[in-house]
């Protein structure tokens, strides 16, 4: 009677047993396991970087998409890729060098070249922008090394005076392009380097 009794319990047992199992099973079934947050990562195991515009930006200089090209260079023009925001003239240069791959603040070295910036201002419908100009003793310099030989500048400022003037307090070290601000057309104006403008940057193709 005993034995028969301890059967049955071992049974039951069996029973509970297997149909835990088929439960398990089902579940494993219908709740698949849930994906890694490493899912969304590149082969580097990082997340691609994000823009202050909040789309995803390619990393380094081969991210970079020239807006224009001239005589031997690639143009990226700040503009289009801000929403118009405007820099200090070193903060003008910054971005153009931290763009990677040789980008520098545009230096003109040809009158074809200056033609071709001059036309990019008017065709814009830009007040101004930022060059890669800065001063360096009495003159000034390219800061991508370019030959300082063409010049654009404006027979006049807001003293009346030829440019450079160094009119602002004798700080005037960046040099900047101003489109008919003086009645003058679209000339070269030496300018205090903590105003605000757009820039030009340049590569060599």
């Amino acid at each position: 009677m005993e034995d028969n009794k301890r059967e049955l319990e071992f049974t039951w047992m069996k029973a509970i047993v297997v149909l835990l199992s088929v439960a398990g099973l089902a579940s494993c079934q219908f709740f698949p396991p849930r994906q890694s947050s490493n899912s969304f990562q590149g082969s580097s195991g990082r997340f691609p970087s994000q823009g202050s515009n909040g789309r995803f930006q390619s990393q380094g200089s081969s991210g970079v998409q020239a807006d224009d090209t001239f005589g031997g260079s690639e143009y990226y023009f700040s503009w289009k890729h801000d929403g118009g925001k405007e820099y200090t003239g070193s903060a003008a240069a910054s971005l153009c060098s931290s763009l990677g791959g040789g980008w520098h603040a545009v230096g003109i070295s040809s009158q074809e070249e200056l033609n071709y910036i001059h036309g990019i201002i008017a065709r814009e419908g830009l007040d101004y922008i930022w060059t890669g100009g800065n001063k360096s003793g009495n003159g000034f310099k390219w800061r991508n090394g370019e030959p300082f030989s063409v010049t654009g500048w404006s027979h006049t400022g807001l003293n009346r005076k030829p440019q450079p003037d160094n009119r602002e307090g004798g700080k005037e070290n960046c040099l900047a392009i101003l489109n008919n601000f003086y009645k003058d057309g679209i000339k070269w104006h030496d300018v205090a380097c903590h105003h605000l403008k757009p820039v030009i940057c340049e590569r060599r193709a």
